[in-house]
Formats: structure tokens, C-alpha cells, sequence
């Protein structure tokens, strides 16, 4: 019995709380009362600003000063609103530059990738070799020490696609000599001698704006090439990977046939090197050592000479032939360049004396 009474109790108090909450009547008819005290004076304020506002505009602002007050305030308003949202409406309405850029690799990363053992050896060994090479020769000119980086690269693959679909934002430089662009290449929209850029003659033509892709035969010089543009303020230059050599070995479409086999020529004993009447020029590169036994030898580094250093020995060609004198197998495969740009000036090559008796013999 004792809990239903309880339970009766607790209910009723329950019901009783939100009686607590109602205002008592005389509170809500104060409220109700300011209430409409404030609308009344808002109402007697707006109608008067409304009947000045009239009276004004109807003696004073009529005719074309109306035309130039509507407009006025129009443009006010409109500034307005610019200065409040324009710069997230301009924000949200420009889209985002799409820039073409290659990979971030060091270029013994790149070399390591290269699935034949004797090229990725012979890379390994000649990027500090050209590295130094290059730095020499800016040495002996006065010019000033390039620094070594990591420069941006395209695959074959992904500079193929690059040139079909956003042309206009690539500029691909070709710096092989004349004879290698000679037997095949790619469209490229400039030509350039690797020893020109390493002496700091650069075509004057060259975007700033664009992606410029550096090619050469086995992406060395293409890589030092980039390196050398970017020192010289063309910050997105760049290189293709492992060269023309993987763009035709993966079978993008090239122009030309892609053999490097030289015309051949006549290859002289030692003792025909020295009796032969010609002017002999060894074309090895910086810091080689020079060919001995071999009287009034001239050393002219072809690589990275530039065109201006070669022009003497092209013009003397034209009344006495050249022999070309080398030692190592870079300088050996240049004799065929140096030769190929003799001749193509009409200048007259005697023959190549390979020193080692070994390299030329893989050139023909």
C-alpha cells in the first residue's frame, strides 16, 4: 500500500516543475507591452526617413542628377561586394598552372638502372671523368666552376607523350655533334654543340618559360648539358634518360637509322703518323695524356672545345689535310665527328692514328 502512495507522490511532484518555468501574466504583458512600444517608434522613424528621403529626391535629385546617383551608388555597391568577395570568387574561378616537370633522380641512380653490364660500367667510370673534363676546360678559359646537382630527367616514354600532347610547353635541344644528328635523331626545336654550352655559348633563342629536354646519344652529355643551362639561369632545363640510345631502343618513332658506323679511313703505323704530311691534332679530352713520338702535335679537346676553337684547324684543312691523333675511346669516337665536320666544310681528312691500335677498329 505504502509504495503505490509513493509512487503517487513523486508523480505529482514531477508534474509540478514546469509550472516553475511559466512567467507569471503580468510579466508576459510588460514584454508583450515593450515589444510594441519599440515597434511603433521603429515604425515612426522608417516612415519619416522614407518621407525625407522623397521630399529630397523630389526637389533636389531630379533629371539626369537621379540617373547619376542610382549609378553612383551601384558602383559603390559594387566595390563593396568586390572587396569583400572578389579575391575568393577570383580564387576559386583560376585554375591551377599545370607545369610539366620531370623526375628528381641523381644521375648514378639513373646509370645503375641500365641492364647491360659493360655501358653501365663504362657510364659509371665516364660521368666523373666528364665532370672534371668539363671543369678543366671552363678552367683553361677562365670560366667559372659549374656545380653538380640533381636536374630534372623525362623517360623516352613520358617525353614521347610530352611531344604529342603539350608541345608547346617543351623545348627539346639536340647537342650531339653534326655527324650523330646526321645518321638519325628526333624533332627537336633546337640544335646546339655540347662544347659551345660548356664555353658558355648559348643559343640566344632558348624559352625561359618552357621545359627544356637535352638530348644526346647516352644521356651524359644531356645530363651535363642541363646542368650547364641551369647554372646559366634556365631553371627547368632538363635531360632525357640514357638518351637517344633507350628513346630508339624502346622504338619511338626517329627519323634516320640509328647507326653510328663511320665511314672508313686510312688508320697509319706510328712511323706513318710521323712522316705523313698533314696537320696531326689529338682530340682527346682534358687532362689526357698526349700522344708521344709525334712531332708538332696540336691538342684541341673536341668534346668540349668550342665551334670558334675548331674553325682554325677547319680552315687550314681546306690547303692541308688533318690527321686526327687519339688515345682513349672518347677521343677516338670523336675523331669521327671532328672528321664528319671537317669535310662537311670542305676540308680534307689524311686518315685517324689511334694510338692504342685498338679503339677504331670498333668505329667502322
Amino acid at each position: 500500500m505504502k509504495t503505490p502512495i509513493l509512487l503517487m507522490g513523486l508523480g505529482l511532484l514531477l508534474a509540478s516543475l514546469p509550472a516553475h518555468a511559466i512567467p507569471p501574466p503580468d510579466a508576459v504583458i510588460s514584454l508583450w507591452q515593450s515589444l510594441l512600444q519599440f515597434l511603433g517608434v521603429a515604425s515612426v522613424f522608417i516612415g519619416g526617413a522614407i518621407f525625407s528621403v522623397r521630399q529630397f529626391f523630389g526637389h533636389y535629385i531630379v533629371g539626369w542628377k537621379r540617373t547619376a546617383f542610382y549609378l553612383s551608388l551601384a558602383t559603390i555597391f559594387i566595390v563593396i561586394l568586390w572587396v569583400t568577395f572578389g579575391s575568393k570568387i577570383a580564387k576559386a574561378e583560376t585554375p591551377k598552372p599545370d607545369f610539366v616537370s620531370g623526375e628528381l633522380i641523381p644521375i648514378k641512380q639513373l646509370v645503375k638502372r641500365e641492364s647491360d653490364d659493360w655501358i653501365r660500367e663504362w657510364k659509371l667510370d665516364t660521368i666523373d671523368e666528364m665532370k672534371d673534363e668539363l671543369n678543366l676546360a671552363r678552367k683553361r678559359k677562365g670560366l667559372a666552376e659549374v656545380p653538380f646537382s640533381t636536374v630534372q630527367s623525362f623517360s623516352p616514354k613520358t617525353l614521347n607523350s610530352l611531344i604529342e600532347s603539350r608541345n608547346s610547353q617543351v623545348y627539346v635541344l639536340d647537342i650531339r655533334e653534326g655527324y650523330e644528328q646526321s645518321r638519325f635523331g628526333i624533332k627537336a626545336n633546337g640544335t646546339a654543340r655540347y662544347g659551345d654550352i660548356v664555353n658558355n655559348v648559348i643559343p640566344q633563342d632558348l624559352p625561359k618559360d618552357a621545359v627544356i629536354v637535352v638530348l644526346c646519344h647516352s644521356g651524359l652529355r644531356g645530363y651535363l648539358g642541363a646542368t650547364l643551362l641551369k647554372n646559366a639561369g634556365f631553371k627547368r632545363a632538363a635531360f632525357l634518360q640514357d638518351g637517344l640510345a633507350e628513346w630508339n631502343k624502346q622504338a619511338f618513332p626517329i627519323t634516320g637509322t640509328a647507326d653510328y658506323k663511320a665511314k672508313k679511313r686510312w688508320l697509319p703505323t706510328a712511323k706513318q703518323a710521323r712522316s705523313v704530311n698533314a696537320i696531326k691534332v689529338q682530340v682527346d679530352s682534358e687532362g689526357s695524356k698526349a700522344v708521344r713520338n709525334l712531332p708538332d702535335l696540336i691538342n684541341l679537346p673536341y668534346e668540349t672545345a668550342a665551334t670558334k676553337d675548331l674553325l682554325e684547324i677547319i680552315q687550314a684543312s681546306q690547303q692541308l689535310p688533318v690527321l686526327l691523333v687519339c688515345n682513349t675511346y672518347g677521343g677516338c669516337f670523336h675523331t669521327t665527328n671532328f672528321a664528319w665536320l671537317i669535310e662537311h666544310h670542305g676540308g680534307k681528312v689524311a686518315g685517324v692514328y689511334d694510338e692504342t691500335g685498338e679503339h677504331m677498329v670498333n668505329f667502322f
